[in-house]
């Protein structure tokens, strides 16, 4: 029996991985007014219902699936805004979000399983919105993140 040399399986699983989540594309907006216009709102890549207020906002999607990411700023007079699009279900127990490793501003702490200790010790909250996307949010700091898988 023919058996390939650890090293080729080792490279091919490497370019395999590599070119998973190619067609994965990143988007920045300095406004909401900006992100409305080049679309991402209607296209669902930012989510609708984000506080007037929200800025810098950054979003990632799978032009593939309807797998997103994103993040944004916001006033904290816009809290009660963006409440307005959490479910009533209470906060997630358990939470996994599988970006893309090149997607760099991407928290280390929200990459994979995350622990619910972990969120609270860091000052976040962990909530769903009424379309199914879980959102993660400093209240303090005035800043979100958001994705679906």
């Amino acid at each position: 029996m023919f058996r390939l040399p650890a090293a080729v399986v080792i490279v091919v699983a490497s370019m395999l991985a590599a070119c998973s989540d190619r067609d994965v594309v990143t988007e920045s907006y300095a406004t909401l007014a900006e992100a409305v216009a080049a679309g991402a709102v209607e296209r669902g890549w930012v989510p609708r219902g984000l506080p007037p207020s929200a800025h810098e906002l950054r979003e990632a999607h799978d032009i593939d699936s309807n797998r997103r990411w994103g993040l944004f700023n916001f006033a904290p007079d816009d809290e009660r805004h963006l409440r307005k699009l959490l479910a009533e279900t209470g906060q997630p127990s358990e939470l996994t979000c599988n970006i893309p490793a090149r997607i760099e501003w991407w928290p280390l702490l929200l990459r994979g399983s995350i622990p619910p200790d972990g969120l609270s010790a860091a000052g976040l909250d962990a909530h769903r919105t009424h379309d199914g996307l879980n959102l993660v949010v400093n209240w303090k700091q005035g800043r979100a993140y958001y994705w679906k898988e």
